[in-house]
């Protein structure tokens, strides 16, 4: 075994440049591997490569992700091996060693030694570390060589694509459950964001909307406050004992069923105003707003009564924190997260209830809404891309929700994928040069 110790910030620089001898990527199985694409770095926790996408020597094509470290055995000493969240490695990369990898779910994934490959020496590569990365993929700097007129309407044309799709996914879910129970699933997985989303999508599930509307059936608006806080933080998992006392006596009362566990719920990086337990906290007066009239029924409402062109809607999905506070703590749900409310579930949702039924006007006013609403805040998808695709100039043309959902769409449906030749993108600077 070498010696030579590489810290693992350098293998990553190695990973994500693809500074490796293609022919001599050969894992401890003795499989040769060739890299289509590295994925994209993770600086969250997780795996260090999110859905990187490698080709066997028989053709078959892996998908997932990727995981560093300087040595094979980091992976157990680190506690991989039982952590569901790595279930998705496919490889294992390290400077050196060749022990495989077993994931939590039981399957081993193969290890590529990094000392095997290097292309050069390792004063070579640390030199090329060093040295600006210059973006390979073939849309770069698109924006300029498409120009803004064309760049835009590319854009607004995979957003009103991406917002017809979610539409598409809330008619098919309304075939098979209530419309009130889909939006009420939808509007949960919003407030778990990227982490959560899924157990939060659960926990509605598992405490569907008729049975939250039956417990809160007769009560004054404040107990069926308190009432949903118990419900939705017990069957959650994440009532703290010993805490908010009156809220441990109404889940003890009301609560029937199984809780959730608590150490599902992704906590590691998450800002305090964003923890699971105070988001359902804001989704507990969120829902107590809309009781009397109904969830569905209220929502088809105000986007009835909405202008087109303003952010008008937003104010609907945000909750205040009642007690005293200060800052980010006076909001249970901000602004940013409401209009990623409005914009990924709202909008789409009624469009698909409003075409289910044959609600002419009411699809041209959501249309209308969706084409003028102002964009969220940025994310690492939207940001990276945007940089990519269109360079300084991003935030002046990237200037509405739907463009800024293009960027997304751009991202989930052909980056992740690495389907260069079929994305719009790519297709247009193509047909460009044809012309030309």
């Amino acid at each position: 075994m070498s010696k030579v110790k590489v810290a693992e910030c350098l293998l990553v620089q190695v990973w994500k440049r693809q500074l490796v001898e293609k022919g001599r990527m050969v894992t401890g199985y003795g499989e040769r591997l060739q890299v289509i694409y590295p994925g994209r770095e993770n600086k969250d926790s997780g795996p260090d490569f999110i859905g990187a996408i490698i080709s066997t020597a028989d053709g078959v094509l892996l998908r997932g992700d990727v995981e560093l470290h300087s040595r094979a055995g980091d992976w157990k000493s680190h506690g991989h091996n039982r952590d569901p969240s790595y279930n998705d490695v496919i490889l294992q990369v390290v400077w050196d060693g060749d022990m495989a990898a077993e994931l939590q779910s039981g399957k081993k994934v193969p290890t590529l030694s990094l000392r095997h490959c290097l292309k050069g020496s390792l004063d070579d590569v640390r030199y090329w570390t060093d040295l600006p990365m210059v973006p390979s993929d073939p849309c770069y700097n698109a924006g300029q060589r498409l120009g803004d007129s064309e760049m835009g309407r590319l854009l607004d044309e995979v957003g009103e694509e991406r917002f017809r799709l979610k539409a598409g996914h809330f008619a098919e879910a309304m075939g098979r459950r209530l419309p009130s129970q889909v939006l009420f699933e939808g509007i949960m997985g919003a407030l778990g964001y990227s982490k959560n989303k899924e157990f939060f999508e659960e926990l509605a599930r598992r405490l569907p909307l008729s049975v939250l509307e039956g417990f809160c059936l007769g009560k004054p608006p404040q107990e069926q406050v308190e009432v949903l806080k118990a419900l939705l933080l017990g069957r959650a998992g994440l009532l703290v004992v010993g805490g908010d006392g009156e809220l441990e006596r109404i889940w003890s009362c009301l609560g029937d069923g199984e809780a959730m566990d608590s150490s599902l719920w992704r906590v590691f990086r998450v800002r305090p105003e964003n923890h699971p337990a105070r988001r359902l906290v804001g989704a507990a007066y969120l829902l107590a707003r809309f009781m009397e009239a109904g969830l569905s029924e209220r929502v088809l409402q105000l986007v009835g009564q909405a202008r087109p062109g303003t952010s008008w809607l937003d104010s609907s999905f945000m909750v205040s924190a009642p007690e005293p506070c200060s800052g980010s703590e006076c909001s249970l749900i901000g602004q940013g997260r409401a209009r990623e409310i409005v914009i990924n579930i709202i909008l789409p949702f009624v469009l698909a209830w409003a075409e289910a039924r044959s609600q002419e006007k009411l699809e041209e006013q959501v249309l209308a809404l969706y084409q003028g609403y102002p964009k969220a805040g940025e994310y690492g998808i939207t940001r990276d891309l945007a940089k990519l695709l269109l360079g300084p100039g991003a935030s002046r043309l990237v200037n509405s929700a739907r463009r800024q959902q293009g960027l997304v769409h751009l991202d989930k449906t052909f980056c992740r994928r690495r389907e260069c030749a079929r994305c719009p993108v790519a297709r247009r600077l193509t047909s460009g040069l044809l012309a030309s």
